[in-house]
């Protein structure tokens, strides 16, 4: 069962509206009947607290759902590029204003060029596998 079937049915046993889930969670109606109908999935941090409200384990909430689980596991590959690209922009700034302060010393001008192009492709790669 997706876990959109899973919130429907608890907020039936549990006889609470979407307005009623709505409201508890902060989100809108809407967000709430998006969910339900699997058009959309909720956070982490909104799972573990429809689980509360629902009295029901993770695992329950979450059996069968494989779809969602790709979602976030997609979601946080992207966060985890992002913050590899960070790291690579700020290690690029780095090597460049080394660069300028090196300008008398060529084979650490090559180096320090050579750091800077193995960054550039690293950024690249992490920018082709989200595409």
């Amino acid at each position: 069962m997706i876990i959109g079937e899973q919130l429907r049915n608890a907020g039936h046993q549990h006889q609470l509206s979407q307005e009623q889930i709505a409201e508890i969670l902060g989100v809108s109606r809407q967000t709430i009947s998006n969910w339900e109908t699997s058009k959309s999935y909720p956070d982490i941090e909104r799972v573990m607290r429809l689980a509360e409200i629902y009295h029901l384990s993770l695992d329950e909430l979450l059996r069968g759902d494989q779809q969602m689980v790709k979602t976030w596991m997609a979601e946080t590959n992207v966060v985890r590029a992002g913050k590899w690209l960070g790291l690579l922009l700020a290690l690029n700034v780095a090597l460049a204003v080394a660069l300028t302060f090196f300008v008398q010393v060529p084979w650490l001008m090559m180096i320090l060029f050579g750091a800077m192009v193995v960054c550039v492709c690293g950024a690249f790669y992490l920018l082709l596998r989200l595409i």
